[in-house]
């Protein structure tokens, strides 16, 4: 490096010394570090919603999903249709029975999706797991007055606290049927009595407190379904290979079967999702854009500033590019204190954000996360550090770039016109 190079530098260092305590600087670098921190947190709490949302939705709906219209009446043949495949993908393969009904307590009612499962199929790990009172069982302990055990349903903690029932307690669930004689007109309903056997809890308010589960043959019993099932629930050990492998179930099942993978059954809302990430994304990378216009007009004012400075170090000899190398290094200089400062507060906010809710909500009574509104009870959050890297690369890069007008009028300053006046 030259000699005059190396005079630059040290007049840039001693001017830094006192430049970044002044609070033009100070608000740049403060710009840069918000945008960078808001970004962290927002594509942390989105990605994590993506995340447990999808975990969740996939634990307690079918991977892929086989139905007829009218219902299957042909289990077994379905079900060997299915195994036919040649895939070590499918985990388990299982008939269900789905439809609206009501729920009833000595206290309340509630409208609820009532599904019928087997207990003994490992189709349903994704609720098991998230029991949080009682068994996953569907026979309870009282006696029923038709003799034998009462029937069990499994029901969410959120429905459980409506209904004011806890394990033990009694319910009974309430299926209108069609009278043959008029297939428009329900004028009957099948109710039957059934004992809380189990209580889970997703974490999600919207399943905790529509989703009923009983037993098949019951389920059948309460629809009136004489032996039919809504449909067969095929579970994958990858969901991601859900839609590569509904092409398969099609072709060997043949014509007359719907097939859909869980990604069709929640296509608008997961494309949403991702639509809401990527607008939050630009929103807040403008955040970041205005903060380096800020580094824009503070290294314009230090150009003007020290017009007489830059004039001196040409006289010295040194060179255009050194000049605006200096101007460059000190726009970079801006953007690296921001982003480290950012990517910093960033990192503890979401690793934390929970902790952090809980703090304002028990300091000002303001819930940040409420669970009513949204699919969670907690505020879920996943730091991708491939986003971490791609938002302080992009930051960087627009500190570099804030830079290069100011610098290259600095290198553009004759010193005969900057030294004149003194």
């Amino acid at each position: 490096m030259r000699y005059e190079y190396f005079i630059a530098l040290k007049h840039l260092l001693k001017r830094q010394s006192s430049g970044f305590i002044s609070l033009i600087s100070f608000i740049s670098v403060l710009g840069v570090s918000v945008g960078v921190m808001a970004l962290i947190v927002v594509m942390a709490v989105m990605s994590g919603f993506d995340r447990d949302l999808k975990g969740k939705i996939v634990g307690v709906n079918p991977h892929i999903l086989v139905q007829v219209p009218g219902g299957i009446s042909n289990v077994e043949d379905v079900t060997a249709g299915i195994r036919l495949i040649k895939t070590q993908h499918i985990k388990t393969v299982a008939p269900f029975v789905q439809g609206q009904g009501i729920i009833r307590s000595k206290s309340n009612a509630m409208g609820v999706v009532i599904k019928g499962v087997d207990a003994r199929n490992d189709d349903m790990s994704g609720v098991i797991n998230f029991i949080r009172a009682g068994s996953f069982r569907f026979v309870g302990k009282s006696e029923s007055p038709a003799g034998g055990k009462i029937p069990g349903v499994v029901i969410g903690r959120e429905l459980s606290n409506i209904l004011n029932v806890g394990v033990g307690g009694k319910v009974y669930l309430i299926s209108p049927f069609l009278k043959d004689s008029d297939k428009m007109l329900p004028t009957q309903a099948k109710s039957l009595p059934f004992e809380v056997t189990g209580i889970y809890e997703l974490g999600m308010s919207d399943m905790d407190s529509t989703i009923a589960l009983i037993d098949i043959p019951h389920a059948q019993d309460l629809f009136q379904l004489d032996g039919v099932v809504s449909g067969i629930s095929i579970r994958l050990d990858d969901v991601e290979k859900a839609e590569s492998l509904k092409k398969q179930v099609r072709d060997s099942l043949g014509d007359g079967f719907l097939v859909r993978s869980w990604l069709d059954l929640n296509r608008n809302f997961f494309s949403a999702l991702k639509v809401e990430k990527s607008v939050m994304a630009i929103l807040l990378f403008l955040i970041i854009l205005v903060a380096a216009f800020n580094i824009v007009s503070t290294l314009i004012m230090v150009v003007m500033e020290k017009t007489r400075d830059i004039g001196l170090l040409r006289s010295l000899g040194a060179s255009a590019g050194g000049i605006r190398r200096i101007f460059l290094f000190e726009g970079m200089f801006v953007g690296f204190f921001g982003v480290i400062l950012g990517t910093i507060l960033g990192l503890v906010i979401a690793f934390n954000i929970n902790l952090i809710a809980d703090v304002i909500k028990n300091t000002t009574g303001f819930e940040v996360f409420p669970s009513d509104i949204y699919y969670f009870s907690r505020i879920p959050a996943e730091v991708n550090f491939a986003d971490v890297f791609t938002i302080v690369f992009f930051a960087m890069l627009m500190s570099l770039l804030a830079g290069l007008y100011p610098s290259h009028r600095a290198a553009k300053l004759n010193p005969v016109e900057a030294l004149r006046y003194e």
